[in-house]
């Protein structure tokens, strides 16, 4: 059982991760297979199972170890092989066999937002040679193009059957999807396969391989005595001690099978029942009757199929360590966690037997998160509580005592892989009243966005990623949250915005260079190669003004200064601006007595009007390199963009922009009514070729690290550098809100007291006439305007 991920193959057999790991080679008998990859038999089909649950569970922890977030960005490969022997009257023990390969195959890598190139080429790959297979291109089947295609070659190119099972959803939004699967599914079912008899003769294939052994031996020793030919005996040794390996390894592999074909199946049958009781069994028993009274940790994965399957007894009285595993061996972790941001020894676990309670200490300078909080010292946990160790090892405390004594009333729910991911975010203070779209893009970022940062610390990059979410409801209309990952220079402060997009694709090389740098402690990376390196970008985002048009509809005209605030939600200056609507017909402007009672009035005609941004004041320092506007007004296609003003912290844009609505939509009116016009603020940057602090705190930073400068942006907010939360700016907005309402209901004011006014007018000019009687059409006319504002 093997999973094929970023071009590795990995034994899913083995729970370490350097074991794991395998490589592919070439026979010229037999073709390409997996070196070292282990091969059980079995008797039963409750063997079976019991080996596919061993595979899950160990493939459980490799991808939480190795870091690899989506389990659906990998290809599984399970094979049972059939071999049936045969005793022919000549002696002859002829060999029958059949394998049967279970592939699970994923229809995309962009299944989980994250493009992982290794895959979309293996998938790419094997497209092209299911399309040359249809062609009858043999010479031209591109199988040695990447590592699943290798591995398929004798299922797709052999005596063969092939049943393909293809996934697709009734949903919607998975259209694209589906049709792509049963496109593919359709061109599939075009291959032509001849299904044959595998048979060879035991005692000739046990002759060819010590034959092929002999020659190999051979082969080395003619080439031992080519030293002569090399000036360099040195370099010659080099050459030979590489090909010696090579060549030992050969004879070691047909070593194996000569013995494998030579074992009984008894034989084999007993080693892999001797390896599955210890592994599986035992452990199963175990926690089977220990499972009602012990405390124990199980595991919360992305997959649900993998939740669960990785569990640790917490047995009373005892202690239990939890790190990262060493080479040594030597103080080794009870309980072994690997991966980003584990400690050798990471924290300790303890079940105190008396009380039946569980506590957890974590260690120095380890990250532990309890129910989302970050944990500096012990605390006693309780059932259900979530744990995360490091980065992405995410755990749950089932306390069965707990559990029992909790009333029927109360019984938990039980915990998902989602719950933890939005305990982190709540802890970090995101609402989660958003949309449910939006929850969910910023629930599948958290882990990548913390996983980056600390990437960044132990490369030292003096970097940190944040999730953003701009709000776009003047977009055009549209009432939307943009998602977007924030880096900041820890020193400088500097910031710049990515798209999801970016950030993903940047992720998988950042993990990539991560393990490289492991490897290779003197790894040397160019600009281009740096996945956290991007050239200094010409316009940077400084801030953002909101500006109601709640006024609008009724044609008053309005001049006010509203707030800017940056990403955080900080004030960092005002922006004046005018509307001045205009009388259709001709074209000129209002005055404070032209406009309209009743906003429905404008449905279905024209209104016309001027929108000004006169200046921005107390800017910060940075707006002197040049600032410019940026805004869409509702039903704008394209962007609207005013001068750039430099050299001041109070430039005046003088912008001035026509508007025209014809005709006013109930959709418009609604915006108009509901949705403020986004204003950007925009700083030019100018190439930099060294910075200096300017302050005190500026010149701290420059001694600290990646970590410490963490630590310090941590205090600084007071909660885990994750998400960026606009929650101040809200509040700013609220308040922009009611201004503008209250401006509104000063205009409805007007227009009732004027209404009441030409009433008070009619019955003057009544009393003036010595006339008791006001003619009907006047007063309707003049009660119809307050009716209307009622």
């Amino acid at each position: 059982m093997m999973e094929v991920y970023n071009n590795e193959v990995r034994d899913l057999m083995s729970n370490n991760v350097q074991e794991s790991t395998l490589k592919v080679r070439e026979n010229k008998r037999i073709g390409y297979y997996v070196d070292g990859l282990k091969v059980l038999a079995v008797a039963t089909v409750s063997d079976i199972e019991r080996i596919l649950k061993e595979g899950k569970r160990n493939r459980a922890l490799l991808s939480t170890e190795m870091n690899s977030l989506s389990t659906h960005s990998s290809t599984v490969l399970f094979q049972l092989k059939f071999v049936q022997k045969c005793l022919k009257k000549s002696g002859q023990i002829i060999n029958k066999s059949s394998i049967i390969n279970f592939v699970d195959l994923p229809a995309t890598g962009a299944e989980s937002g994250v493009v992982n190139e290794s895959l979309e080429k293996n998938l790419s790959v094997f497209h092209s040679v299911v399309e040359a297979l249809i062609d009858n291109k043999e010479a031209k089947v591109p199988f040695n193009d990447s590592t699943l295609t290798k591995l398929l070659k004798p299922v797709l190119s052999g005596h063969s059957k092939i049943t393909l099972i293809a996934n697709i959803s009734p949903i919607d939004s998975d259209y694209n999807r589906t049709m792509t699967v049963l496109k593919f599914a359709e061109q599939f079912r075009k291959i032509v396969l001849n299904a044959g008899v595998n048979e060879s003769v035991t005692d000739e294939v046990i002759q060819k391989l010590r034959e092929e052994n002999a020659e190999l031996l051979s082969e080395l020793r003619n080439e031992e005595n080519l030293v002569l030919k090399y000036s360099d005996p040195k370099e010659f040794q080099k050459i030979m001690e590489k090909r010696k390996k090579e060549i030992y390894r050969i004879i070691r592999s047909n070593e194996e099978e000569i013995d494998e074909l030579k074992q009984t199946w008894e034989d084999k049958l007993l080693i892999t029942l001797q390896k599955m009781l210890k592994v599986a069994e035992l452990r199963e028993a175990a926690f089977e009757q220990d499972k009602e009274t012990v405390p124990y940790l199980w595991n919360l994965h992305e997959d649900p199929q993998l939740t669960g399957s990785i569990v640790h007894l917490l047995q009373p009285i005892l202690s239990y360590t939890i790190g990262r595993q060493t080479d040594d061996n030597e103080d080794k972790s009870d309980i072994t966690l690997n991966g980003l941001s584990i400690q050798r020894t990471h924290a300790v676990i303890t079940n105190e037997g008396r009380d039946g309670a569980v506590s957890l200490s974590p260690c120095t300078s380890s990250k532990v998160l309890v129910n989302g909080r970050l944990v500096d010292k012990p605390i006693t946990l309780h059932h259900n509580d979530r744990i995360t160790f490091g980065c992405h090892h995410l755990y749950v405390l089932n306390h069965p005592r707990e559990m029992k004594s909790l009333p029927a009333t109360n019984k938990p729910v039980a915990i998902t892989y989602l719950q933890a991911i939005e305990d982190i975010a709540i802890s970090s203070g995101y609402t989660t009243e958003s949309d449910d779209n939006i929850k969910k893009e910023v629930f599948r970022l958290i882990p990548m966005v913390h996983e980056a940062n600390i990437i960044s610390e132990e490369l030292d990059k003096r970097l940190s990623f944040e999730i953003v979410s701009l709000p776009l409801k003047a977009r055009g209309g549209k009432r939307e949250t943009k998602v977007m990952i924030q880096k900041k220079q820890l020193v400088t402060g500097k910031m710049s915005l990515w798209s999801v997009e970016c950030f993903c694709s940047r992720y998988i090389a950042m993990k990539d260079i991560y393990q490289k740098q492991v490897k290779e402690y003197d790894l040397i990376l160019s600009n281009d190669e740096d996945p956290f390196w991007e050239p200094d970008c010409n316009e940077a985002l400084m801030g953002q003004a909101y500006v109601y048009m709640q006024y609008l509809p009724y044609m008053v005209q309005m001049e006010d200064t509203v707030t800017i605030s940056d990403l955080d939600g900080h004030k960092i200056g005002q922006l004046n601006v005018h509307v001045l609507p205009h009388k259709p017909n001709p074209i000129q402007p209002l005055d404070d007595n032209s406009s309209i009672e009743n906003t429905d009035d404008t449905l279905g005609k024209r209104i016309q009007f001027q929108f000004k941004i006169k200046n921005a004041v107390g800017l910060p320092e940075r707006a002197k390199k040049g600032v410019f506007c940026k805004f869409h007004f509702f039903l704008d296609v394209n962007e609207s963009v005013t001068k750039t003003i430099a050299e001041t912290v109070s430039p005046n844009f003088n912008y001035m922009k026509e508007v025209t609505i014809d005709p006013v939509t109930p959709s418009t009116l609604y915006s108009l009514r509901n949705e403020p016009l986004l204003i950007e603020l925009w700083t030019k940057e100018t190439q930099v070729e060294k910075w200096e602090p300017s302050s005190v705190e500026e010149e701290m930073k420059v001694t600290m690290d990646t970590k410490e400068l963490m630590r310090h942006e941590r205090q600084t907010r007071g909660c885990p550098v994750v998400i960026k939360v606009l929650q101040r700016q809200t509040v700013k907005i609220e308040s922009e809100v009611m201004k503008y309402e209250l401006a509104t209901m000063k205009a409805k004011v007007n227009h009732l007291e004027a209404s009441v006014k030409r009433v008070e007018d009619l019955i003057t000019k009544a009393e003036e006439k010595n006339d008791d009687k006001i003619l009907l059409i006047d007063l309707q006319k003049a009660v119809k305007n307050i009716l209307k504002n009622e």
